[in-house]
């Protein structure tokens, strides 16, 4: 084998094999780029030695293009171009091709930019309470998971303004291999008065090329229970004794804000003056003053309560006629509503349902409440209200019975159930999982290939999942629900549940997949990880070279592809000081990586010996290097190089082929960065 001269060029060599013609792989850049782009090409298993590239694009052939010294094993030959390209000619993501003209027949492959991968976030929007339900904060967190790459923006709006409270943010990353996406949870607190007004709360996202995506939430769009009105009037006699003025009451239950108005015959009343307002908790009690003299005229009296969820109205007869009618064997059934209102921390103590039954007559009702079918085992509480003393009057029972909030929530089903006139029955049912219906958030976390590795005998996974309700937590392996419990430990912190799964490294290194499934009465969200993935399982073969004040150690034709990289010095001492890269996909779905460890003057002595030593589930290598005595026989780039090898085949020569031209190329911009230096 000779060269022409010192120039790189064409290596020529005399060979008594048959003319084989090349196979041409395409080779691209290790790293991003500013300006240009280095793109290759790689001609393998090709005889004789004489060989020559061509690059075009868009049907003009490239100049400027670098062909290095064909390299020989078992008879045949490998040789590798290289060539700068314009960024914008590069992003058009149209074909480079290369062409290796060879005796045997020209042989061409194309290079082109690959299609960035982008995965949207999936949204959820929820509230969660941080102190008195009902009397002081809550949080709105809006989660953003399984998306990539890692650029996505969040913003809050108050009804389109910006609130004037900071959101809280953090983000967590799903695994640090190939595949992996990221999560970003994003909180911002509301005091309770503007959370009770009902304004449209909206979390944007921004990812990916200027895509946008939203989420809303508003207290009208979770709770849909109405308020219940309770309507008094002045009786007859109480509206012929007064001397001026009666008065009319409007008591309204409910935990919101709510505008009461009255309507006098059918009109909206205009002199707020005769209006008084008293709050008091969930109570709104308003009085409404008139002349005992525009009383007597009036013939209907409405009480008005508004939301922006619903509109609930009592309407009531006033006219003379109704004072002085007896009603005989009148009945009217009761009009019930139940509804839960927090009497201690929210998700942290009691609450009370509220079981009302508003306008029925006459006063015989009765009410009873199950839990799941049987009666519960606090007693309920109740008081009875009524409208007025003479004729026309109706009556509203209020039923009150106490949960402790570890059985709410479990999601049982509350029935309150009333008997009234002959025999005639009203029931209704609530849940925790009739009124909240947003999933759980489900975080999963295994340990890295240097933890299974390294562990002596056991290694863990960890599940977390978000709710403010209880949930049940379990584990799949390779899709079968685990058996054995002993394995599990779980606990519980405020709305956090984290469940731990044990096993031994040697049952891990099996293992194929591994799901956490969160289940709740009203949702089940699993989250599933591939721990081995589906590509053939392949020990690795490693190269040891030495460059201009660093070694590379090359690791290629492995899968899967989890690998650990680390350097020693004279066999013992472990260094810190390299960077290796991420796995790197290649033909056939193996994988290859590279790690570099810079040596200045004063580190690199005869004498001391360097290794790389390299860990991977089918099979460990180590590659030693030294300084020589005279510098022939260092490993240098070129025909004359001495390289440590093990376990290098046939198929693995391309990818082998692929790492010397990338080293080649950071030799060459670091000798050319050097020399303009100088300059």
């Amino acid at each position: 084998m000779g060269r022409q001269g010192d120039e790189i060029g064409t290596v020529v060599t005399v060979s008594d094999s048959a003319v084989q013609a090349p196979t041409v792989f395409p080779l691209v850049q290790c790293g991003s780029g500013t300006g240009e782009v280095t793109i290759g090409c790689m001609a393998t298993g090709f005889t004789p030695a004489s060989l020559t590239f061509k690059w075009e694009f868009g049907g003009s052939e490239l100049a400027n293009a670098v062909q290095y010294p064909t390299a020989k094993k078992d008879n045949r030959y490998t040789g590798v171009s290289q060539i700068r390209v314009r960024r914008q000619d590069w992003d058009t993501r149209k074909p480079f091709t290369c062409s290796a003209v060879h005796a045997g027949g020209t042989a061409k492959a194309e290079v082109l930019k690959q299609v960035e991968r982008v995965i949207s976030p999936n949204i959820t929007l929820y509230p969660v309470w941080t102190g008195q339900s009902w009397a002081s904060e809550l949080s709105l967190v809006c989660t953003l998971s399984g998306f990539y790459p890692d650029k996505v923006s969040v913003e809050w709006l108050l009804d389109g303004r910006v609130p004037e409270t900071s959101p809280v943010q953090n983000k967590l990353q799903s695994v640090a291999e190939v595949g992996k996406t990221f999560t970003l949870n994003s909180k911002i607190q509301l005091k309770i008065e503007e959370w009770k007004k009902g304004p449209n709360v909206q979390c944007k996202s921004k990812y990916g090329h200027g895509k946008e995506a939203t989420r809303n939430i508003s207290i009208c769009a979770i709770y849909s229970y109405p308020p219940s009105v309770h309507l008094t009037t002045p009786s007859f006699k109480t509206v012929i004794e007064a001397g001026s003025d009666v008065t009319a009451a409007c008591v309204v239950h409910t935990a919101f804000d709510v505008n009461v108005t009255w309507h006098l015959d059918g009109k909206a009343l205009t002199t707020p003056n005769h209006v008084t307002e008293v709050k008091e908790g969930a109570l709104t009690r308003s009085n409404l003053t008139v002349s005992s003299s525009q009383w007597k005229k009036l013939n209907s009296i409405t009480c008005r309560a508004e939301h922006c969820f619903t509109t609930v109205e009592k309407n009531m007869t006033v006219a003379d006629s109704r004072w002085t009618t007896e009603i005989v064997e009148q009945v009217i059934p009761p009009n019930i509503t139940l509804y839960p209102v927090w009497t201690g921390q929210s998700w942290a103590s009691e609450l009370s349902l509220v079981c009302t039954l508003s306008g029925f007559y006459p006063d015989k009702v009765s009410v009873e409440w199950l839990l799941d079918g049987r009666v519960p085992e606090t007693s309920p509480v109740q008081n009875k209200l009524q409208s007025v003393e003479e004729g026309g009057k109706t009556f509203t029972l209020n039923s009150k019975i106490q949960l402790k909030i570890e059985v709410w929530k479990k999601g049982p089903n509350v029935q309150c159930k009333s008997k009234y006139g002959h025999g005639k029955e009203e029931t209704r049912n609530i849940s925790i999982c009739d009124i909240y219906s947003y999933p759980p958030s489900v975080h999963l976390t295994t340990p890295s290939f240097k933890t299974v590795i390294e562990a002596g005998s056991d290694v863990t996974a960890a599940c977390v999942v978000h709710t403010a309700f209880d949930v049940n937590v379990t584990w799949h392996l390779d899709g079968k629900a685990l058996t054995t419990p002993n394995h599990v430990t779980e606990v519980k912190e405020g709305a956090l549940t984290r469940s731990n799964l044990t096993v031994s490294s040697s049952h891990w290194k099996k293992l194929n997949s591994i799901t956490c499934r969160a289940e709740h009465c009203f949702t089940t969200v699993e989250k599933n990880m591939s721990v081995a993935g589906s590509l053939s399982h392949s020990q690795p073969s490693a190269l040891l070279l030495q460059g201009p004040n660093e070694l590379v150690c090359l690791a290629y034709g492995f899968s899967p592809a989890s690998i650990n990289i680390t350097w020693l010095l004279d066999g013992t001492t472990q260094l810190r000081s390299y960077n290796t890269s991420e796995p790197h996909r290649g033909p056939k779905g193996k994988f290859s990586i590279q790690s570099r460890l810079p040596l200045s003057p004063h580190e690199w002595l005869p004498g001391q010996m360097y290794t790389c030593r390299v860990n991977h589930c089918n099979g460990n290598i180590a590659l030693n290097m030294s300084k020589p005595e005279i510098l022939e026989e260092s490993v240098l780039f070129d025909e004359n190089k001495q390289v440590f090898v093990q376990d290098m085949g046939e198929d693995n020569w391309m990818m082998t082929i692929t790492f010397l031209l990338l080293f080649f190329v950071s030799l060459f911009y670091g000798i050319l960065v050097t020399v303009i230096k100088t300059k």
